[in-house]
């Protein structure tokens, strides 16, 4: 059974950020910022990996923006899964 890792990325016209998460860690871990270039993404994901196993099935996100889907095809074209996230649709939880 392979394991399933959500890569975060928060995407900006010069740089990504980007930070992986599982269901069974309750916070983020590898937490990298690169160049804006989806070739970057493809060599952090390798790099986990090393991490997570060969097995692992890696599934990036990030909010819609001024990217719009060019890193979406970009990740797809080269077998990763990868979903844009509208903001209006995300659940933000408040602690008080």
């Amino acid at each position: 059974m392979h394991s399933t890792v959500y890569v975060g990325m928060d995407v900006h016209k010069e740089t990504f950020s980007v930070c992986c998460y599982t269901n069974e860690k309750e916070e983020a871990e590898y937490c990298q910022t690169m160049d804006a270039q989806y070739s970057k993404v493809l060599n952090y994901i390798e790099s986990m990996r090393f991490h997570y196993g060969e097995e692992a099935m890696f599934i990036c996100g990030y909010e819609a923006g001024c990217l719009g889907y060019t890193l979406y095809h970009q990740l797809t074209d080269h077998g990763i899964k990868c979903v844009i996230l509208a903001p209006t649709t995300m659940l933000v939880l408040y602690f008080f």
